[in-house]
């Protein structure tokens, strides 16, 4: 199995895959913001799956919404983590396995992981990614290892305003995988444009 992995401050509407991967947390200060965003970018067709409480952040919840070509993924999840106050890496591996078991019924090996708004410092966001690269490798590296030519993409995408530098994150990456394996670590360094693929 081969891992590409691209570190982008791309947004959703910027970000070209098979389906993205949209954390949340269940408390409403963080997450206000963060949805209306994405709701804008979904032409305001969230507002009522926001407004009846379909969506909420909730621990365990997994919605997948068809975008409707409102964006450039064909798939959007919504993963709930729960209260921010409950929060602690150590519930990621339940949520990865899940999670990745998910995007392979779905047959999906191009996805976006849009990393979510911590109240807390850089190394929460760190912890985050790398604890979600390794639940990838974990999951994939079992389900897919009579597949030598399997390549899985996947696109980070974290608020620059968050995470202006990302080699910091990158050498946290590169440390951390294994040199046995075939791997890429990228910083998609454009700003973005509307149509311009990552």
């Amino acid at each position: 199995m081969r891992l590409d992995v691209r570190l982008t401050h791309r947004f959703l509407d910027q970000l070209w895959c098979q389906a993205i991967v949209v954390f949340l947390f269940e408390d409403i200060s963080l997450q206000k913001e963060y949805l209306l965003r994405i709701n804008k970018a979904l032409a305001g067709s969230l507002t009522p799956l926001i407004d009846t409480h379909f969506i909420t952040g909730r621990k365990g919840d997994f919605i997948l919404i068809a975008p409707q070509e409102r964006i450039k993924a064909e798939k959007l999840l919504f993963v709930g983590l729960g209260p921010v106050s409950g929060y602690s890496v150590r519930i990621l591996p339940s949520v990865a396995r899940k999670l990745f078991s998910s995007l392979d019924r779905l047959h999906v090996d191009e996805f976006c992981i849009m990393v979510p708004r911590f109240d807390g410092d850089k190394k929460q966001y760190e912890g985050f990614v790398r604890s979600m690269i390794q639940g990838t490798m974990s999951y994939y590296e079992k389900r897919e290892r009579e597949a030598a030519s399997f390549i899985l993409k996947v696109l980070v995408s974290i608020d620059e305003d968050i995470c202006s530098n990302m080699r910091t994150l990158q050498e946290s990456l590169r440390s951390y995988l294994d040199p046995r394996m075939e791997y890429t670590i990228v910083i998609d360094e454009s700003r973005g444009l509307h149509d311009e693929k990552v």
